[in-house]
């Protein structure tokens, strides 16, 4: 009886559609899916909705409805389903409605039923081992913590396949070159089980043999080598290969750096590595100009030339104008590897002119500065920094009380910073966070002229909470100190806020301490902070609503949150090859200023 119940059904079911053949698909909606969001379910399908903004802006073709294409759709879905565990997926029949218009809706029902959880993990090596014979238990600790399948969790695919990579890029580290791992899966149906055993075959222990290099024409080949990780004769490593590679390609000489080891048929133990280089052409330019709501017309010249006084040095000259800087023009020389692999020395003497809403002056230095790449994540920096200021007395705002002796002074002390970002991508980040520090002292170990030190930090994160929004979060906090009886800080030195990279919804520096004239004098105190929601609109639009929060205050370390002043907006930008570019709208809220300011910006505000 249930047979022919069903088998009426279908029937129903094929002849009903069949007469809904080739119809436009107006809307598409997905019902019972409890554990995926629609937007997840319908990129892996075909079918979908059908818009004037589809059609128009984003050029879509439309689709219609027929019975093989549903078919292949709930096949897709079906696949989706059983790689993140849900092996028992069904579907109910679907319901179609034809419209007014002669369009089709169609609804999808899904029955998601119970997934398949992970009751077991084993791990055997080389046929006999168990995991603690051959590995310690920091090791195993760490393999635990960076696992995707453990017991008790969803059995998905993609966290199987993770793990297994995982596996073998540990035996990798210990020199096990040779390595392969494999798993055997068994799934219970009926308790919705499954249990995972890992079988990996190290082969044989390997070793660093011989290292040669191909493709360098302009630097010997003993500064390459300089960069290696690791001797020969050591235990063979891929970390070791992947940190060489790194610092290779850090000296910037190189298009390419490839290091790669030589694996035999045989699995010979020993490994020779073979390092391809192809250089980077000895003289480049790059030029650029561009438009903002702050520094309004903006160009910059930058040509650099590599191989200057050593065999990787690199000497750029640069020089930039605009409303904010009618000239900043310097000379860097960089010459990396310096004393270690990861070690770069800068040395970048330079002139420049700002033109700050509170304040204008000239200035001339230098730098010498050593960066550290300890990692594609981790920077650091330290370094000294003279300069020689030359304040325009006339325009600085009152209330900072430059005297004659104090317009023309010299600044002198050390700086250092460092920056972790696992943010990705780097342009347009959807998911990780930032953190940077920068740490400055004035005349603190030399002259005593103007001593002071100034510190500032500063938190960004991402979260990506479906496809195409995203949410980002920014939190800013800076100090200086006078570490004397004087209270006289420069004013370059001091904080600002307000404008398309601050708080918006204010102009640039409008925030803060002000003279008796509106000009803004700036703080010794600074906290800042946003939350935007960002949302994909197609391939080439984003769309925005943020607030943002923060203020300046004249005292040393001293931030009143109830002195906050807060601004709302909406943004929209296009993307485009070197990052987001567009337009933020945002006004001050319980405040008594009440206007709209428009903000244009290349790449988000933070």
């Amino acid at each position: 009886m249930k047979i022919s119940l069903l088998f009426i059904s279908c029937f129903f079911w094929v002849l009903l559609a069949s007469g809904q053949e080739n119809l436009l698909i107006d809307k598409l909606k997905i019902k019972g899916n409890g554990h995926f969001q629609d937007f997840k379910l319908k990129e892996q399908i075909i079918m979908s909705s059908h818009s004037w903004l589809s059609d128009k802006i984003f050029k879509k073709d439309p689709v219609y409805f027929s019975q093989k294409l549903y078919d292949e759709d709930i096949d897709r879905i079906r696949v989706f389903y059983q790689k993140e565990g849900y092996l028992n997926i069904d579907f109910k029949k679907p319901l179609l409605s034809q419209n007014k218009k002669g369009e089709l809706e169609v609804t999808i029902f899904i029955i998601e039923n119970a997934p398949v959880y992970i009751s077991n993990i084993e791990v055997v090596v080389d046929s006999f081992s168990v995991l603690s014979d051959v590995l310690n238990r920091k090791e195993i600790k760490n393999l635990e913590l960076k696992s995707e399948a453990f017991v008790g969790k969803i059995f998905r695919d993609e966290a199987v396949n993770q793990d297994q990579k995982l596996l073998a890029e540990v035996f990798y580290d210990k020199g096990f070159a040779y390595t392969s791992v494999h798993s055997e899966i068994e799934v219970d149906t009926a308790k919705n089980e499954a249990s995972v055993k890992w079988l990996v075959n190290r082969g044989p222990l390997s070793y660093f043999g011989e290292t040669t290099v191909d493709g360098n024409e302009r630097v010997p080949e003993k500064n390459i080598l300089h960069q290696l990780n690791y001797k020969k004769g050591e235990i063979w490593s891929k970390r070791k290969i992947d940190d060489t590679q790194k610092q290779i390609y850090n000296q910037g000489n190189y298009r390419v750096a490839s290091v790669k080891t030589q694996l035999s048929a045989a699995k010979a133990d020993t490994l020779p590595v073979r390092i391809h280089i192809q250089e980077a052409p000895r003289w480049t330019t790059r030029f650029g100009a561009g438009y903002g709501s702050e520094d309004k017309f903006r160009t910059f010249a930058d040509i650099q030339y590599l191989s200057f006084l050593t065999h990787t040095g690199r000497l750029n000259f640069y020089a930039k104008y605009s409303r904010l800087e009618p000239y900043n023009i310097y000379f860097k020389f960089s010459q990396p590897s310096f004393l270690l692999p990861f070690n770069t020395l800068v040395l970048n003497p330079f002139v420049q002119r700002q033109n700050e809403p509170g304040y204008k002056l000239d200035k001339w230095g230098y730098n010498i500065t050593f960066l550290q790449n300890f990692s594609k994540k981790l920077n650091t920096s330290i370094g000294y920094v003279f300069e020689d200021v030359n304040m325009d007395t006339s325009f600085v705002a009152k209330p900072i009380n430059v005297t004659s002796s104090e317009s023309i002074y010299r600044k002198a002390g050390i700086e250092f910073g460092a920056v972790y970002n696992n943010s990705e991508p780097i342009l347009d980040p959807i998911h990780g966070y930032a953190l940077s520090f920068n740490f400055k002292t004035n005349d603190l170990l030399f002259e005593r002229q103007m001593p002071f030190f100034r510190i500032l930090a500063e938190y960004k994160s991402y979260w990506g909470l479906r496809k195409g929004t995203v949410l980002a979060l920014k939190l800013k906090m800076g100090g200086i100190q006078r570490t004397d009886d004087q209270d006289f800080i420069p004013v370059e030195e001091r904080f600002f806020a307000g404008g398309s990279y601050s708080v918006r919804g204010w102009g640039r520096s409008e925030l803060g301490p002000k003279d008796v004239n509106g000009k803004p004098v700036g703080g010794n105190s600074l906290m800042e902070g946003s939350a935007e929601l960002r949302f994909d609109l197609g391939k080439l639009l984003k769309f925005s609503v943020f607030g943002d929060f923060g203020n300046v205050w004249e005292q040393s370390f001293s931030y009143h949150i109830n002195d906050l002043h807060y601004s709302a907006g909406v943004g929209i930008r296009v993307k485009t090859p070197i990052g987001p570019a567009g337009l933020d709208f945002a006004r001050p809220v319980f405040d008594t200023e009440n206007r709209w300011l428009i903000h244009f910006n290349i790449g988000h505000s933070f």
